[in-house]
């Protein structure tokens, strides 16, 4: 009886785990990347559906195509997708990080990875608004050169900052 209360809870607490567990394998890391553990969490005042609704308008708005959704575990995920130079009319420099070459910052001359989780959820004190998480991550690829080892490139913040932004303004908070 002990033994299969605790498989049964075991199996509750995994399924509740794997919602959120959103992984991605980027040719640049050695190991899949959890991009829960990357999330930067945000404090919204409008309830989780309005922000849901609000988070796939706002990816359609800045150019960031949506891939697997789940509005019952509030995930919307925009996994791989490629850019070079430019997202949404800024240059990539503005939003990665993938070092310096002769010629400038190379994330402006590679052919980016990109994936993008966001986490919606109420927020933990029970009130009305929305916890709305966002976890980004890339890589870069050299398009000229005759080894197109993949590069880590590091988020500078700009990007979930602007994605903030759109979600909140059409959510209207």
């Amino acid at each position: 009886m002990r033994i299969a209360l605790t498989m049964s809870l075991l199996a509750c607490t995994a399924s509740a785990v794997g919602a959120q567990g959103v992984r991605i394998r980027l040719a640049a890391q050695t190991e899949p990347v959890l991009l829960d553990t990357l999330r930067q969490n945000n404090d919204l005042a409008a309830p989780p559906a309005k922000v849901y609704e609000a988070t796939l308008k706002a990816f359609a708005a800045l150019g960031i195509p949506v891939g697997n959704t789940s509005s019952t575990t509030g995930v919307i995920g925009s996994e791989r997708f490629e850019r070079i130079r430019t997202l949404n009319g800024a240059l990539l420099s503005k939003s990665f990080d993938c070092g310096e070459g002769p010629a400038g910052p190379k994330a402006d001359l590679y052919r980016l990875e990109i994936a993008i989780a966001v986490y919606v959820s109420p927020t933990p004190s029970g009130g009305r608004g929305t916890l709305l998480g966002i976890a980004i991550v890339a890589e870069g690829r050299d398009p000229t050169g005759p080894y197109p080892n993949p590069r880590e490139c590091s988020s500078t913040g700009a990007l979930e900052h602007k994605i903030v932004e759109k979600i909140t303004q059409l959510a209207g908070t």
